[in-house]
Parts: structure tokens; C-alpha cells; sequence
């Protein structure tokens, strides 16, 4: 009885799921398994996200009028004016607005231009009259960061490569990187440029050229590209596409297991206040208990030596030891230490041991360690994996550099034995709530595609309705023996009307989807959703259809010439015009008159 009473509750579920394509995005990501930590912020939702041309979103800011814009991966810019979302992207009536729709970064100068840095160049966006230009030097990179720094200057970086605009936008500078791609931006309180290159380096821009920092570079550097709107929220896109508002500035806790990036070893140092930049962490076993926030003693790193800081005081404990890379404590209170070059080392009762038997013999960075339940070693490196017993000295391997299924092989403890199969005892079952949750996604996608399969297949009728009405009125022959299912409902009011709307407005090449959503008594969105289920196709691509269906009829009548018909139904050119016409008819307008 449950078990009917469970299917027939999906069953429901899944069926209004397949209504609305948003309600299967939200079902997808609510249920994958949690892939960012808990926050101690609040969250909060920006509005009017489900509107937005793209849900994936690469930044957002808030401009000096209030208007949020947001980035977005293939669907140009958003401006939420705070009572709708404006779109700027190209499309097949402006296939020229944006150098490309998947948009990286943004900012804004002297509270009139947006720069718009997209995966293949960048283009200026006029607030004073919305007017769109293109940065014609960037040519057609990337440009992952903008700054606009105190004296109004527009700082780029694409590819390898800095560049430098006035403040009304007229190109002063181009600074090469040489071989170091240039990721992120940031100017400091004295008004110098750093960037930060994707492999970790620092550059700064000193006597007209960027120079690699060799030294320790200040705590002040930010190369967050979070901002603050004017009620004090933090503006946050995560590397997964969300977006949010955050509470509160406060700096997130540190915490022991997490990968040890220069952000995250930079807030470390500021709230630890320790002496220098960690590289590696671990903390005791006997302050595990307390929280990581809280615990009074944390052993790191600082690429040369081992320290502890114990009590607000800062002591160190190896003094030779360089190039770690990762630690941790085990619960007998060993330290192990993994270095850049392979090794793995043991600290215990004062003795510092190098394990030859756990140690990368090809000199591999060990980047990660942990400890699974069993009191085994975890090595992480960027090619493998590897699972270390120190006690039964039994060491496992899977490697991780080429794509497809993998085998863990155990290495016997006598030298010179070969690699073998794994014992049956350490292979591991999968977790129940894993089958669950491939379940759970085989579902939604099996129900996305089915919605998909759906709206093309009402597509095609819609299309196959309207040529069908074309010969009609040209008193050609008709096939009886068509199928019933293949008959479009036409006699849809609704339909009718939206169809008779558009034809009264063919001529009107400025016809747009907002004014036949507003003359349907819809909102925009609304709209959208009725006409797509109608007929599969989007509103553009609604309008562009009955626009060709009068000129086919236009052109069976042979009165008028293909350009006067081409004017006539609201295209911009001849060439746009045919291309359309052939996409939808399978045959050019000349061909069709002919016939």
C-alpha cells in the first residue's frame, strides 16, 4: 500500500513537472547532493531571477541608479530595473549587439557606461541612450576581469594580455603578460594595478609594464569580484552559476580538510593572525571537539619551516622543513606531512620520519590528505589517488588522468611484487541514498526529455498547419488520408487571436513580443509560456512564422516582386529574408513563386 501510495505521489509530481521546465530545474538542484558548505550569513534571494534570459550567472552588480545587471552564460545582459528584466543580446533581427551572449564580467564608469567583457571581446553599453559599441582592440578574447580604478580608467584583462581606456573609453595602454594568462583584477588603496594569473602568480603593473611579484604581496589585496548594493548586502555568484545576496560582511570561519587556496590561506593569516602565509594546516586531535573557529592550537606551514600557534602565541616547531603541501593529524596525535615533491613524512615525540614506502616515487604533489574511519591516509595528488594502511603497510591506487572506468590495485609490502587485483574485503558498497539520488535524476531527466519531445512535436504540427493552409488557399490538391494525429488544433481561440494580432501588425517591422504580449492582455512571461505550449515555438519564432506565411501566399499570387514582398511582411533585408523563407519551405522565394 505504500509503495502504490509513494508511486502514484510521483507519478502527480512528475506530470506538473513536465509543465513547466523551471519546476524541473528547481526539482534537479534541490535534490543533487550539496556541493557548497553551510554559511552562518543569512541568504537571501534576488528578485526576479526566474525571469532572467540565462540562470547561470557569472556576476552581478548594482549600478549608481539601483538597477542590478547581471552576467550571464549565454543569455547576454539582464538590467532589473526593479519592476521588470531587460535583455540585451544579440539575436536573428540584432545579430551584432554583443560581441558574443555568454557574458564574463561587468562594470560601470563614471555612472553612464556599462563595460561588458564576454567571452569573445567586449562592448560598452551607453546608459545616456542605451546605444551599444564594441571595443574594437580586444579583438575577439575572453575578458574575464574588469576594473574601473579612483581616476576613472577602464582596466581589461583578456587573454595575456592588460589594456588600459580613458575614462570616456578611448584605448591609452596595452601591457602584455608575456606566457601568464591574466585571470583577475584588483586596485589597491595607493592606486596600483595587481593581476593575478590563472595558475596562482602575482603581477603588478610598475613603470608601464607588469612585473611578477617575488615577494610576499599585502594582506589588502582583494580579488574578490563580490560587491556591496547600498543596503550593505554582499552581491555573490558562486563557480556554479547561482546568485544570491549575503547579510552581513563577516569573514567566513577558516576550517581544516578544505583546500588550501591563497583566499582561503589569506583569511586564515588576517583572523589567526599568524606571521606569514600558510600553505598547509592541521589542528590536533584533542581541539577537534571545539570547532575549527574556536581551537586554540593550529599547527601550518609556512613553506619553510613548521609552526604552531598555541594561545595567541606563535612558535616554531621544524625549522627546516620546506615545500609542504598538506597535513593532518591522526588520532594517536601523529603529524603527517606531504610535500610538492612526493614525500611523506611523520612527526611524533619530537622526531620528524620520512614513510619511503608511501612516499610518490615519480615526485607527484601530494595536494590533499585526509583520513577515512578506519585510521587510513588519504593522498590526493593531480593524477591519482591513493589509500595508505600504515599499519598493514598496504597502499592503493586509482588513477585519475585519463577518462573512463577504474580499477583499485593493491601493492603487496615485499619489494618486487607486481600490482594485483584488489583483496574483496576492501571494496565498498555504494550508499543506499546515492541509488536514490541517481533515481531521483534518472526520473527528471526522463521527464525533461519527455517535455522536450513534447514541445517539438507540437512544433512540427503547428508548422505543418500553417504550410498545409498555404496550399489551401493556393486550391491545391489536399491528401484525406492524413492522419488524424497530425492535424493540428487550429481552431484554438486563443490561437486564432494571437495569429490575427500578428497579421494586423505584419507590415511593422518594430512589431516586438512585448507589444503582442500586451495586446493579448499578458504579461510577457505569461505569454511566453501559453504560446510555447500552443505551439512549440517561441514568440519570435511565432511571429517569424506567420510573417512567412503571408509571403508564401504573396508570392503564389505572383503580384508583387520578391523585394516589395519582403518589406511588406516586416523583414529588414532581402538575404534574412530568404534564408527564413528556405529554412521554413525547404525551397527559396523564387522557387516557390515559380511553383
Amino acid at each position: 500500500m505504500f509503495i502504490r501510495l509513494l508511486i502514484c505521489t510521483f507519478a502527480a509530481f512528475f506530470h506538473k513537472m513536465m509543465q513547466k521546465v523551471s519546476y524541473i530545474i528547481w526539482f534537479y538542484f534541490v535534490l543533487l547532493p550539496v556541493v557548497s558548505w553551510a554559511q552562518d550569513r543569512q541568504r537571501l534571494s534576488l528578485p526576479r531571477q526566474e525571469q532572467l534570459s540565462s540562470q547561470h550567472v557569472l556576476q552581478v552588480i548594482q549600478d549608481s541608479e539601483g538597477f542590478l545587471w547581471y552576467a550571464t552564460e549565454g543569455g547576454g545582459v539582464c538590467r532589473d530595473d526593479g519592476r521588470q528584466i531587460i535583455v540585451f543580446r544579440s539575436d536573428a533581427e540584432h545579430p551584432d549587439l554583443l560581441c558574443s551572449n555568454d557574458v564574463a564580467s561587468l562594470a560601470e564608469a563614471a555612472e553612464r557606461y556599462i563595460i561588458i567583457g564576454t567571452f569573445h571581446g567586449a562592448n560598452v553599453l551607453d546608459k545616456s541612450d542605451y546605444s551599444i559599441r564594441r571595443l574594437e582592440e580586444v579583438d575577439d578574447k575572453r575578458v574575464d576581469d574588469i576594473v574601473v580604478s579612483h581616476d576613472g580608467h577602464w582596466w581589461l584583462t583578456a587573454n595575456k594580455k592588460l589594456f588600459e581606456y580613458s575614462a570616456d573609453g578611448v584605448l591609452l595602454n596595452v601591457y602584455p603578460g608575456g606566457d601568464k594568462y591574466i585571470f583577475r583584477l584588483h586596485e589597491d588603496q595607493k592606486g596600483s594595478i595587481w593581476c593575478i594569473e590563472w595558475e596562482g602568480g602575482i603581477l603588478w603593473l610598475e613603470d608601464g609594464r607588469l612585473v611578477q611579484v617575488t615577494s610576499e604581496w599585502p594582506d589588502s589585496i582583494n580579488f574578490n569580484r563580490e560587491m556591496t548594493d547600498r543596503q550593505g548586502r554582499r552581491l555573490v555568484t558562486d563557480m556554479f552559476g547561482n546568485t544570491y545576496a549575503s547579510s552581513t560582511n563577516e569573514q567566513e570561519p577558516w576550517f581544516s580538510g578544505a583546500t588550501l587556496t591563497r583566499p582561503i590561506a589569506d583569511s586564515i593569516r588576517m583572523s589567526r593572525g599568524l606571521s606569514a602565509r600558510p600553505t598547509a594546516l592541521a589542528i590536533p586531535p584533542h581541539t577537534m571537539g571545539r570547532g575549527t573557529e574556536d581551537a586554540d592550537e593550529l599547527w601550518f606551514s609556512t613553506g619553510k619551516d613548521i609552526r604552531v600557534m598555541k594561545q595567541g602565541k606563535e612558535e616554531v616547531v621544524l625549522s627546516d622543513t620546506k615545500d609542504v603541501s598538506a597535513m593532518i593529524f591522526t588520532n594517536d596525535s601523529t603529524l603527517w606531512l606531504a610535500t610538492i615533491f612526493g614525500s611523506l613524512m611523520t612527526y611524533k615525540n619530537g622526531q620528524l620520519t620520512t614513510d619511503e614506502y608511501a612516499s610518490n616515487e615519480y615526485g607527484d604533489a601530494v595536494i590533499h590528505l585526509d583520513i577515512d574511519s578506519q585510521g587510513r591516509l588519504l593522498l590526493v595528488s593531480e593524477r591519482y589517488v591513493r589509500l595508505y594502511d600504515p599499519v598493514r603497510q598496504t597502499l592503493r591506487q586509482q588513477n585519475i588522468e585519463d577518462e573512463g572506468v577504474y580499477r583499485i590495485e593493491l601493492q603487496e609490502t615485499q619489494p618486487g611484487k607486481r600490482w594485483s587485483q584488489p583483496e574483496e574485503e576492501v571494496v565498498e558498497r555504494m550508499p543506499g541514498w546515492v541509488w536514490w539520488m541517481l533515481a531521483v535524476l534518472i526520473l527528471t531527466l526522463s521527464a525533461l526529455i519527455g517535455y522536450i519531445w513534447q514541445l517539438k512535436r507540437q512544433r512540427e504540427r503547428f508548422l505543418a498547419a500553417i504550410k498545409k493552409e498555404v496550399k489551401v488557399k493556393a486550391q491545391e490538391p489536399q491528401t484525406e488520408d492524413q492522419p488524424a494525429e497530425e492535424q493540428p488544433v487550429m481552431t484554438d481561440e486563443w490561437l486564432q487571436k494571437a495569429i490575427a494580432v500578428v497579421e494586423q501588425h505584419i507590415p511593422d517591422d518594430s512589431y516586438s513580443v512585448e507589444q503582442l504580449a500586451s495586446d493579448m492582455c499578458m504579461s510577457r512571461m505569461t505569454f511566453y509560456r501559453k504560446i510555447q505550449s500552443a505551439t512549440g515555438q517561441k514568440p519570435t519564432e511565432f511571429i517569424r512564422t506567420i510573417r512567412l506565411r503571408r509571403a508564401a501566399e504573396l508570392l503564389r499570387e505572383g503580384r508583387l516582386s520578391i523585394t516589395e514582398i519582403t518589406y511588406d511582411t516586416g523583414f529588414s533585408s532581402v538575404s534574412y529574408f530568404s534564408r527564413c523563407f528556405r529554412a521554413m519551405y525547404g525551397v527559396s522565394p523564387t522557387q516557390w513563386g515559380k511553383g
